[in-house]
C-alpha cells in the first residue's frame, strides 16, 4: 500500500500559530489577575498528569508559554506515555503570564493528548497505519489534531483541500447534472481532467463505479457507507481489474467495527471517531505555594 499518500506533512508554524490566536482570544486581558496579583510576582509551578496519556500539545503549549516569557522543563516527550500522578512540566515565570498561558496551554494538551491516546490505542489493535482520521474537526485545528493522529500511529489522510485529490459524491453529482448523465460516466470524465502523474482517488458505492474509477487511472478508491459485505465485492471486482488499486472503506466506521471493514478487503478505514470523539486527557496546572518557590 502506498501508505506515504495518506501520510501528510504537518505544519507545526500554523499550529504555533493558531494557538497563539487562542491565547490572544482567552487572555488578552485578565480582569482577575491585573487587580489582585502584583505585576512582578513570580512563581513556580508544575504541570500534573490527573489521568494516563500519550502526550501531544507540547508545540503548541510551548508556543503559548514562551510567548509570555515563561520557561518550561517538559518530563516527557510528545508521543510517550505519561502515567496518572506524573509531573509532566515544570515552569517559571511572571505570575500574571502564568496565569495568562494556563488555559489555552492545557486545552491543547488536554485535546491533543487524548486525540493521540484514541489513536495509539487503534493503532495497537488493529495495526499501525490502519486507521486514518477525517478532516472532521474543529476549525483551525487540523494540524495540530493530525500531528495527534500521526503520533498515534493513525493516518492523517488529506489535511485540506489543497492536499490532494479526492473525487466525492457531490463533484460526482455536480458532474452528472452539467453533463446530463449517469455516475459511471462522470467518473469516467473526472478522473482523465487532472494531470497524468496525479494521486486521485475516487468516491465509489458499487462495484460498477468501481470500475469505472479503476479503468480511468484512479490511484484509489473510497468505499462509503457501504457494508462490509458489499464491500468485500467491490474490493474483489476492483483489484481484479487493477491489483494494485488502495481501498479505502469509510462512512458510518466506527473503532468498534472496523474490523470488518479490514477484513473485507479495505487497505486502511478512515472514521471521524479519532478527532470528534474523544475523551480529552486530564491535566491541571498548580502554582507552588511554598514562599521558597518564588
Amino acid at each position: 500500500m502506498e501508505v506515504e499518500n495518506f501520510k501528510r506533512r504537518i505544519d507545526v508554524a500554523f499550529s504555533e500559530k493558531t494557538a497563539l490566536a487562542a491565547l490572544s482570544h482567552d487572555a488578552s486581558h485578565d480582569a482577575t489577575s491585573l487587580h489582585c496579583i502584583p505585576n512582578n510576582l513570580r512563581c513556580t509551578g508544575k504541570i500534573i498528569a490527573k489521568s494516563s496519556f500519550i502526550l501531544c500539545g507540547v508545540v503548541e503549549a510551548n508556543a503559548v508559554f514562551r510567548s509570555r516569557k515563561i520557561k518550561t522543563n517538559w518530563r516527557y516527550k510528545e508521543g510517550e506515555l505519561v502515567k496518572k500522578g506524573s509531573v509532566v512540566s515544570s515552569i517559571s515565570g511572571n505570575c500574571r503570564g502564568v496565569l495568562a498561558c494556563e488555559r489555552t496551554a492545557l486545552n491543547y494538551l488536554m485535546l491533543l493528548s487524548g486525540i493521540a491516546t484514541k489513536s495509539s490505542a487503534a493503532s495497537e489493535k488493529y495495526g499501525k497505519w490502519k486507521i486514518a482520521a477525517t478532516r472532521k474537526m474543529l476549525p483551525n485545528l487540523t494540524d495540530s489534531c493530525k500531528r495527534a493522529v500521526l503520533l498515534g500511529g493513525c493516518l492523517t489522510h488529506r489535511m485540506s483541500l489543497a492536499d490532494g485529490i479526492l473525487v466525492k459524491d457531490n463533484h460526482i453529482a455536480a458532474i452528472m447534472k452539467e453533463r446530463e448523465c449517469r455516475r459511471e460516466e462522470a467518473v469516467r470524465i473526472a478522473v482523465p481532467s487532472f494531470p497524468r502523474a496525479s494521486f486521485v482517488e475516487v468516491e465509489v458505492s458499487s462495484i460498477s463505479e468501481a470500475l469505472a474509477a479503476v479503468k480511468a487511472g484512479a490511484k484509489a478508491i473510497l468505499v462509503d457507507n457501504v457494508s462490509p459485505a458489499t464491500l468485500r465485492s467491490i474490493a474483489g471486482a476492483a483489484r481484479k481489474a487493477n491489483r494494485k488499486i488502495i481501498i479505502e472503506a469509510s462512512g458510518g466506521i466506527a473503532l468498534k467495527n472496523a474490523g470488518a471493514h479490514l477484513r473485507a478487503g479495505a487497505d486502511f478505514v478512515s472514521t471521524s471517531e479519532l478527532t470528534m470523539k474523544i475523551e480529552p486527557a486530564d491535566l491541571s496546572l498548580e502554582i507552588d505555594r511554598s514562599k521558597r518557590s518564588l
